[in-house]
């Protein structure tokens, strides 16, 4: 147990000191959220090590019950719900382009997701030959939330306005996990996790301000240790989706954004989600056979440390060695590292798959759960995600005519619309503020007025009647009303 401790707190300590010593930012925060537990709970190590000991019979399991089942598809019966919760203040929001930015930067997201999952991925023309063999198909899809678990109509996302930079926690390096951006209130509280795929996007500042993302998934949520943690991705706003069309507004500027901006933030981070672990094992450049760790997974290299930036690649038909290349004499990297994987911590475009056994346990993660419908296995994880493909009619969108969870005319924005208490106004771009919002109710009754003076507003609705509200807004060269409906 003494030496499993040491190794995973080490290693994580050098990792975090490291990145800030080659002036990389810290493109994952799970390694510090691990340690974060294992230092209150110093038992925690030994659960990583078996959690990471099972990942290889999660992926032997996963074979042959698809060679067992005689099929080339995966067992998932849906592509999985994701619903993005998008907290900015007003400058980001616009920064972002508005609503109909962050709509492009979602619908981009889902597909960088589909194509990276599913050997769809229009770079993998780079992948070396040594590694064609080991390109992986996990068989998941995911698509954008059309329906709430209430079945009111939804984008796929909402959002919220928040003064700058409000959101206080310790984060990733402080152990509460941004729980701030996950509750109602200062954030935006996540929908059932049993059905929806949550990720959060915010603006990380303080000591996490050189976070790109981070997971919580099931198996790090432990009774009486950390149960408190909410299941899900946070990621930088800036990162969400892909900037390679012009069309999608860049979002941000400085030198993090451009090598970070082709949507794999939360490709990387949903690996995690489904349980997969960085190539080199997060223990601080050790090599397995010295005390160090890998993933688990035997069709990943023995690797040091993590690898940054686009590598030039140096082994014909393969990648890159490092300190991992040899045990003793023996060559435990014949086509190299893993860096051309999305696990690892390169830049976007140096990212290129998932191998074939980092697909077969993401894909066990989706099996009708162990015991359950005729599976039996002892091993790992098998089946925690399942419930998250059978929700077919969460993606479906709403017929034409009906009102989606926001609405989007002449540059007004109303949502979430029905809603049950607040409701945020924007005008997209550089258009006119608002100089006061009435609520009137179907008597034509003004049952709350509000000034504003800036281009956004959030209003609580929540100790009014239930039902259908006109909220009026007014400009300086008019008014435009719209209907909202108060549950």
């Amino acid at each position: 147990m003494r030496k499993i401790l040491f190794g995973v707190v080490g290693g994580i300590l050098l990792h975090t000191s490291l990145s800030a010593q080659t002036g990389h930012p810290i493109r994952c925060g799970v390694p510090q959220m691990h340690q974060n537990i294992i230092v209150k709970h110093p038992e925690y190590a030994e659960k990583l090590r078996a959690q990471r000991a099972s990942l290889q019979g999660v992926a032997d399991f996963y074979r042959q019950y698809k060679a067992n089942a005689g099929s080339e598809r995966t067992t998932a019966v849906s592509a999985i719900p994701v619903i993005f919760h998008i907290i900015l203040d007003s400058a980001q929001f616009v920064n972002m382009g508005g609503t109909t930015g962050i709509a492009k930067r979602c619908d981009s997201q889902i597909a960088v997701l589909n194509h990276d999952f599913n050997r769809e991925n229009a770079d993998s023309f780079k992948i070396p030959s040594g590694w064609k063999s080991l390109y992986g198909n996990s068989g998941i899809r995911f698509g954008l939330a059309r329906k709430d678990a209430s079945g009111n109509c939804s984008p796929g996302y909402e959002v919220k306005i928040i003064a700058g930079n409000t959101l206080t926690d310790a984060g990733y390096d402080g152990g509460d996990e941004f729980t701030s951006a996950k509750v109602t209130g200062s954030g935006l509280a996540p929908w059932d996790n049993s059905k929806y795929y949550n990720v959060w996007c915010v603006n990380f500042t303080g000591s996490s301000s050189d976070l790109l993302g981070i997971t919580v998934c099931k198996s790090d949520v432990v009774a009486g240790w950390n149960s408190s943690y909410e299941v899900g991705v946070v990621m930088l706003y800036t990162l969400l989706g892909s900037t390679g069309p012009t069309n999608i507004p860049p979002a941000g500027t400085g030198s993090w954004y451009n090598p970070f901006n082709l949507g794999r933030t939360l490709t990387h981070e949903t690996g995690h989600f489904f349980e997969i672990w960085h190539p080199s094992g997060d223990d601080g450049g050790a090599c397995p056979w010295s005390s160090g760790f890998d993933d688990g997974l035997s069709d990943t290299p023995p690797q040091a440390d993590y690898t940054y930036g686009n590598p030039t690649y140096t082994i014909a038909g393969g990648t890159i060695h490092d300190g991992c290349e040899f045990n003793a004499a023996s060559e435990k990297q014949p086509v190299g590292i893993a860096c051309l994987s999305y696990m690892d911590y390169t830049d976007d475009n140096a990212m290129h798959l998932f191998t074939t056994m980092e697909a077969e346990v993401m894909a066990g993660m989706t099996l009708v759960p162990t015991g359950s419908g005729g599976i039996t296995s002892g091993t790992g994880s098998i089946g925690e995600n399942y419930s998250l493909t059978q929700n077919p009619s969460l993606l479906v969108a709403c017929p034409l005519g009906v009102s989606s969870t926001i609405e989007t005319r002449s540059g007004l924005s109303i949502y979430p619309n029905p809603t049950t208490g607040e409701i945020t106004i924007t005008v997209e771009g550089a258009g006119e503020q608002l100089n006061d919002i009435a609520i009137v109710n179907i008597l034509g009754q003004t049952v709350k007025t509000v000034s504003c003076g800036k281009e956004y507003y959030s209003i609580d609705l929540s100790g009014m009647s239930k039902g259908i509200y006109f909220v009026k807004c007014n400009f300086a060269s008019g008014s435009v009303t719209r209907k909202i409906l108060l549950q």
